[in-house]
C-alpha cells in the first residue's frame, strides 16, 4: 500500500496555495469544466490498470499541476483501502478535493464515460452478431488471453499481498487457502467467504503487528478537520445520483440489477480483477443472467475497452435490460467506493492508520487471491481446449507477465491470430 500523509483540509484546495507539486511548482486549480475533461480524456486513452493510474499521476500532478504528489499518494493509498476500482475512486478523491461534490461526481463520470459508451455499442454487436462464426472464433482466442491475465494477476496482487512467503506467513495463506477450496470444491456462495475473511483477518491479525500479509501499525489518528458547510447548490450533484438511484430501486425492471451491483461495488476489494469472482458468483451462479461463456467473454471485451476491468458491469446491464441496464449497473458498481471516498477524504489518517481496519483489509485481500485462482482454474478449463487456445494462452503470459509487456499489444495480436487461424 502507498504511504500516506495527511490530507489538506478541502479550502485550502479552493483559496489560492502554497502547495507545491514534486518539481516545485505551485499548484493551480483548474475549472470544473476543464476537470471533467481532462478525466474524459483519461477514460478514452487510459488502459491497463496500473498504466492508468501512472497516467493519471503524471497528467495531474506532474503536467496540470492541480494536485500534490502527497495528495495523489494519499488519494491512492485511501482508495487501495476501499472496496471498488481504484483508478475511479482516485479521481473521486481528487476531483472532491478540487471542486467540492461537483468534482467528486463528475470527474469520476468522466472517466467512465467514454469506456461505457464503447462498451454498450460492443455489447450489442456481441448479442446481436455473436453467433457468427469468426465471432465465436474471436472471444475463443480472447477466452484464451483472459485466462493469462488472471494468471498475472494471480502473481501480481499475491506478490503484493504475500511479498516475502515463510513462516510468518501462514496466516494468511491459510485464509487464501480455504477460500480457494470453499469456492472451487465446496461452491460456498463468494460473499459468505468474503464476510469469514474479513471475520477471520480481524481475528488472526489483530493480535499481533508485523504478521505477514505486511505488517500492521498502529499511527496517531490526527484530529478531523472540521467539515466545510456545503450550499445546496454543492449538493445537486449527490441529490440527482440519489434520485437516480432510488427511482432505479423502486422500478421492478431495474431494481434487481441495481441492488445486485450496489452489493458488488461495496464488497469488491482487491481491485478489478479480484472483483470478477465476486461478480462471477452474483450474476452467473446467483442469478443466471449470463452463462460462463457470455461471461467470459465479457470480460474480454472489457480488456480491449480502456477504463477499468469494473466495465464489464456495463455489458452485463446491457445483457439484462438493454442501455437503461447497462447505465444502472455501471452507476451502481461504482457509486459505494466514490461515496465512501467522499465521505472519508477528509478522515484518511483514521482510517489509514487503524488496526482493526487494517486486519480486516489483509483477511479480505488474502482471500481474494484464493478467490482469483479458483475462477482462473474455472476459466482455464473451459477456455483451454485447442491446441491455438493454449497458444495464445501461453504467448499471451509469456508476453505480458514475464516480458512485462503492455497487454493492449497482446490483445491486438490475439484479435489478428484468432481472425487468421481460429
Amino acid at each position: 500500500m502507498a504511504p500516506s500523509a495527511a490530507d489538506q483540509p478541502t479550502s485550502n484546495i479552493e483559496s489560492p496555495r502554497a502547495d507545491t507539486t514534486a518539481g516545485g511548482g505551485e499548484l493551480t486549480v483548474p475549472t470544473l469544466g476543464e476537470l471533467v475533461r481532462t478525466t474524459t480524456h483519461l477514460g478514452a486513452i487510459g488502459y491497463g490498470g496500473p498504466a492508468i493510474l501512472a497516467l493519471m499521476k503524471q497528467t495531474l500532478v506532474a503536467k496540470k499541476h492541480w494536485i500534490s504528489e502527497k495528495d495523489f499518494m494519499n488519494a491512492l493509498s485511501l482508495a487501495q483501502a476501499l472496496p471498488g476500482a481504484t483508478g475511479v475512486t482516485v479521481l473521486g478523491y481528487v476531483g472532491f478535493k478540487l471542486k467540492k461534490v461537483w468534482g467528486g461526481v463528475l470527474a469520476p463520470l468522466g472517466f467512465v464515460t467514454p469506456p461505457t459508451v464503447l462498451m454498450i455499442g460492443l455489447s450489442w454487436a456481441y448479442f446481436t452478431y455473436g453467433q457468427l462464426p469468426f465471432v465465436k472464433a474471436l472471444f475463443a482466442g480472447l477466452g484464451a488471453l483472459v485466462v493469462a491475465l488472471l494468471v498475472n494477476a494471480f502473481l501480481v496482487l499475491g506478490k503484493a499481498v504475500f511479498p516475502k512467503l515463510g513462516w510468518r506467513s501462514w496466516k494468511g495463506l491459510l485464509i487464501a487457502l480455504a477460500s480457494f477450496a470453499l469456492a472451487y470444491f465446496f461452491h460456498l456462495n463468494v460473499i459468505w467467504i468474503v464476510l469469514g475473511a474479513a471475520v477471520v483477518g480481524y481475528l488472526l491479525f489483530s493480535l499481533a503487528a508485523g504478521d505477514a500479509p505486511g505488517a500492521i501499525s498502529e499511527t496517531p489518528a490526527p484530529a478531523a478537520p472540521k467539515p466545510e458547510r456545503l450550499s445546496i447548490r454543492d449538493l445537486i450533484p449527490a441529490l440527482v445520483v440519489a434520485a437516480i438511484v432510488a427511482a432505479a430501486l423502486l422500478v421492478p425492471y431495474t431494481r434487481e440489477l441495481m441492488a445486485t451491483f450496489l452489493g458488488i461495488g461495496a464488497t469488491a476489494f482487491g481491485g478489478g480483477f479480484g472483483s470478477i469472482p465476486l461478480i462471477q458468483a452474483s450474476v452467473v451462479d446467483a442469478h443466471g443472467w449470463l452463462t460462463t461463456k457470455e461471461f467470459v467473454d465479457g470480460i474480454a471485451l472489457g480488456q480491449i475497452t480502456p477504463g477499468p476491468v469494473f466495465i464489464t458491469a456495463t455489458f452485463i446491464g446491457y445483457r439484462v435490460a438493454g442501455v437503461i441496464g447497462a447505465i444502472v449497473a455501471t452507476l451502481g458498481v461504482f457509486l459505494p467506493s466514490l461515496t465512501a471516498i467522499i465521505l472519508m477524504a477528509d478522515l484518511h489518517g483514521r482510517i489509514q492508520g487503524h488496526k482493526a481496519v487494517q486486519a480486516v483489509i489483509k483477511g479480505l485481500q488474502a482471500a481474494f487471491i484464493g478467490l482469483i485462482a479458483s475462477v482462473a482454474l474455472q476459466f482455464a478449463l473451459k477456455s483451454l481446449l485447442t491446441w491455438q487456445e493454449w497458444l495464445i494462452f501461453v504467448a499471451g503470459f509469456v508476453y505480458i507477465a514475464i516480458l512485462k509487456k503492455n497487454s493492449v499489444w497482446a490483445i491486438l495480436a490475439t484479435i489478428a491470430f484468432s481472425f487468421l487461424f481460429m
